[in-house]
This record gives structure tokens, sequence and C-alpha cells, in this order.
């Protein structure tokens, strides 16, 4: 093998496990997009244009965070590593795509609802769908240029009357005319999870409301003169222990028993006891269908349906759960499932290790692993129950609480037990990921759905709130008065190629509700059964704000 020149440190043992992912093509881009609004009134009023403002904020943020100054080398091998890059001609890491929504009527029909609705779910399924066509490139030259990107979506209509100084927005001449961006952060899961999504827009926002340019940004170009100081791998910056109850367990679960012969030791599973995950993992198909499972739009509502969550015991993860297996339990008969979802571990770090490379919820890094747990035949029958097929009333079902509070307790447990007994300490145990994980094409996936939760990005990170802006804490909350950048929307979605089948990613921005998407691998799952989920949480999330 060739000596890789500019090595920064080995990507670890547990992002080995992305690196390989992607160089077999079965992972390919997290996305955490973002909808910035701006005064075009602030935009007219600056010395640059709004590509330059842009690319100016995004090299700032480049320089303030190691992980995105960074290459990968030697991803196709055993051991990958993280590699200098002197420069990052800034023109490459930013892709400007066109959305066209359709105007809104100025003044709708009394009762009329649907028409400015309309033009907002048209507007948003085109998002979707230029998100589905970002999940399937792979990630090109690596080892010369960082694995993300940003793509800035917009309507070429705002920005050709912003530049004529022409109307972009409302009619009425009191009012501020606001410009609207869905910026999408693109990343290969080794640089990055779901958590540092919002910490990267977190740090845009503040950028593009600085408006200074770095000096290491030159003519497009920045500049990097000095090996970027990165955060330790996982497994030296996280503490993990080990039992021995858990080290046997997990060599009985993972080597012995799978070498049994299962049919003689009577330890084959019954098709009801074998979880249903949709079809066999097929490595060969990249294309990933996204649709919005449910938005809440309304913060009241969804502190309706928090409240309803504290007062049986539960959290929304929980009830998300239970509701999920709740439609799935009808579509799909007497089958077990399994669910996955991703817990954050930057809480995790050692302090001592990490020193001033890594501070959690302010550094980007990788830092994520699960819980799987099974939901037996009988749980799953519980939830169906005997109701005819039409009745959706959840408020007051006790299967479905009781899922969902079992489900908060198994995430509380597992919560409270980190670092100690997880899987991922064992990671470096694994001497070949691309053989480990080809070994599992063609056959079941891991679980039935995945959840994925990243929470609210807070106030501050979405520009809404500043304690150290005295400008802001004299303005008040009207942040369009202000002249500044914020963040109003957040939208989570994964590509689906191995793993579950069916992915649930749910995101949001503090004071303004969250946004749900529901994504699966083309030819996974039926799609009648994703239309259907989709139908029955929508109607079961309105029923219960509306109690």
């Amino acid at each position: 093998m060739t000596p890789i020149d500019n090595v920064v440190r080995p990507v670890g043992p547990q992002a080995k496990y992305n690196t390989a992912r992607h160089s077999l093509g079965i992972l390919r881009a997290v996305i955490v997009t973002c909808r910035y609004r701006v005064p075009a009134s602030h935009l007219r009023q600056q010395s640059v244009s709004l590509h330059d403002a842009i690319e100016n904020a995004l090299a700032a943020v480049v320089v303030g965070q190691p992980m995105l100054a960074i290459g990968i080398a030697g991803e196709e091998t055993k051991e990958p590593v993280f590699v200098h890059l002197k420069t990052i001609d800034m023109r490459r890491m930013i892709e400007w795509k066109e959305l066209i929504a359709p105007a809104a009527p100025s003044r709708p029909r009394n009762g009329d609802k649907s028409k400015e609705e309309q033009g907002e779910t048209h507007y948003d399924n085109r998002l979707l769908c230029s998100l589905e066509k970002c999940h399937e490139p792979l990630w090109e030259d690596l080892a010369g240029k960082p694995g993300w990107k940003i793509i800035v979506h917009h309507d070429p209509q705002q920005l050709g009357a912003l530049q004529s100084r022409g109307s972009v927005g409302p009619k009425n001449k009191d009012e501020e005319e606001v410009l609207s961006f869905d910026i999408s952060f693109c990343f290969h899961h080794a640089y990055s999870d779901g958590k540092g999504g919002y910490i990267f827009h977190g740090d845009l926002q503040r950028a593009l409301n600085n408006t200074a340019r770095p000096p290491e940004l030159q003519n497009h170009i920045l500049h990097l003169a000095t090996p970027p100081l990165l955060p330790p791998a996982m497994d030296t910056l996280i503490p993990f222990t080990l039992s021995w109850t858990f080290i046997l367990h997990t060599i009985w679960a993972e080597v012995l028993k799978p070498l049994l012969p299962r049919r003689l030791f009577r330890l084959e599973p019954s098709e009801a006891d074998t979880p249903w995950t949709g079809a066999p993992i097929d490595a060969s198909n990249p294309k990933t269908h996204i649709r919005t499972l449910f938005k809440l739009d309304n913060e009241a509502q969804l502190r309706g349906l928090l409240t309803q969550c504290r007062s049986h015991g539960t959290s929304l993860t929980g009830l998300l759960h239970a509701l999920i297996a709740r439609s799935l339990a009808r579509q799909v008969k007497d089958r077990s499932f399994r669910s996955t979802t991703p817990i954050a571990l930057a809480q995790y770090a050692d302090a001592n290790i990490a020193g001033s490379t890594f501070t959690p919820g302010k550094t980007i890094h990788c830092l994520v692993t699960g819980l799987s747990p099974l939901h037996d035949l009988d749980a799953i029958r519980r939830l169906r129950g005997n109701r005819e097929e039409g009745d959706v009333r959840v408020d007051d079902d006790v299967a479905v609480w009781a899922f969902a509070q079992e489900m908060t307790a198994r995430l509380r447990a597992k919560t409270a037990s980190l670092p100690r007994d997880d899987i991922l300490a064992l990671s470096g145990l694994i001497g070949d990921w691309h053989e480990f994980i080809r070994s599992k094409f063609g056959k079941a996936r891991d679980s039935t759905w995945e959840l994925s939760n990243l929470g609210s990005l807070d106030a501050v990170d979405a520009g809404k709130s500043d304690p150290k802006n005295v400008f802001e804490a004299k303005a008040g909350p009207n942040v369009e008065e202000k002249g500044r950048w914020f963040i109003d929307r957040a939208i989570f979605t994964q590509g689906t190629g191995v793993g579950s089948a069916i992915c649930i990613n749910v995101a949001g921005v503090a004071e303004h509700g969250i946004y749900v998407t529901i994504s699966w691998q083309d030819g996974n799952v039926d799609v009648d059964l994703v239309e259907k989920l989709v139908d029955d949480l929508q109607a079961w999330i309105t029923e219960l704000v509306e109690v």
C-alpha cells in the first residue's frame, strides 16, 4: 500500500463502520436541512452579494470546526485515515438549487386555507424530492475534498426580485419582506451525526449574522496551513466499560449461536418470532424515497402533545414508537417487530481526554449508539387489538400508552447505563469491516423501523435569542425587525440502504414545532404500507393534539 501523506489520525474503530459502508455504497449521506429566513432589506444593505455572504459564512464555520477541514484516505482499506487538506475550494462545497414555489393568494377565501397550504405542501414535496436525489451519489475524491457540502434551495423569483429591488413578498408596504432559503447540510456519516448537523447550522447562522470574511479565505479558496486538531476517536473519547456478563452474552449471541445447527437444538425461530424487516438487504440500489410523515407547526399543539406524554409517563419518542408499531401491526399480520433508536453519546465524553478539542453541543463529531429491542408477538397483538379497522381512537388506547411507557423506560435505562456495556465498545474486535458488512448482503435487515429524534434546535442556535447580544435583548422577540438571519424549521433525512426497513426522522426548532419524515429504500417495502402508515400517523397525531 502506498504511504498516505498528511495523515491527521486514524478514523477510529467505530468510524470504520461508516467508512466501510460508504466504500461499499450502502451509506451515502445524512442530511439536516434548516429553513433560513432574512429580511430582504438586510441583504440589500450588505456590501457583498448573497452568494459571497454564504461562502464567507461557510468558510468561517469550517475554520471553527476541525472535522469539516479534513478528507478521508484509504476508505477501501482496513485502516482508513483522516487527512489534512491544505486548501478547500469553497465553490465545490456549495450547490445552489432552484425550487419554484407557487405564489399563495394575497387574500384567501373565507374558510379556504387550502390555497396557501397547497403552495407550501407543493414546495415541501419538491424539497423532499431534491433531498431524495442528494442521498444517492457517493462522495468523490475524499482524499482531496471533504465529504460534505451544503445545498442552498431557493426560489429564483425571490432572488430575481431581490436583485431588481422589486417585491419578493407581502404587498402591504408596512410589512417586512422576508426571504426564505432551505440550506441542506449533507455529510458522510464519518464526519458527523445528526446532532452535529444542528451544531453546523447554529454556527452557520451566527456566521451569516457576523458577516466577516475569514482571512484564510482568498479568492474562493480556503487556506488551512496547519493540520486541524481533531477531537479523539469515539473509543478514546467515550470511557466505555464492559462487564463479563455482557461480554459472554455477546459472544454467545453474535458468534457461537449462529454457528450451531439450530434445527438440531430446536433453536430455529418460527416465522412469527422472526421480526418483520421488509425485503432482504439490497446493496445495489441507492434510491431512497422520502415523505412527510407529519408536522406540527403550531407550538401550542406540540406543547399539548408533550403534556399528554408526560401525563402518561412517556416521552414523545416513546409515543411515536407505539404509534408506528400500532399501524404496522394492522398491516403486517402475526409477526414480531424490532425497533432501533439512535442515542447520542456526546454527553458521556471524558473531559480530561477531550481537553480543548471537544465540547459537547459545540464540536461536530459522530458519537452515536443505539437501542434495538425486540417487540414480541404478544405485544404487537395487544396493539392491534380487536377493534374495527376504521377505529383510530388512540387517546384512550391503554395498549398504546403501555407500549410507549415500556419504550421510554427502556431508553431511560439504556442512557442511565451508558457508557457501560455498549456493543460499540467491541468495535475494535472486528478486523475487516468490509467483509463483516458484505456478509449481511442478501440477508434480513436488522430492524423493522428506526426512529431518530434530534430534538429541537434551541433558540440561540436558531438565531432567535442571544443573551450576549444587547441589541437583541432590547429589540424584543420580532427577529424580522432586527434585520438578522434566523432559522424557523429543521428537516432530518437519512438514506436506507441497509439497517431498518423504514426510517422515521424527527427534527424541530424551538417555538416552531417539529417536522417528521419517513424514508425507505426503493423496492424494500410496499408503497401502500408506507402510505397507510403516513395516513395513520397523521390521523392519530391530529386526534391527540385536539384532545
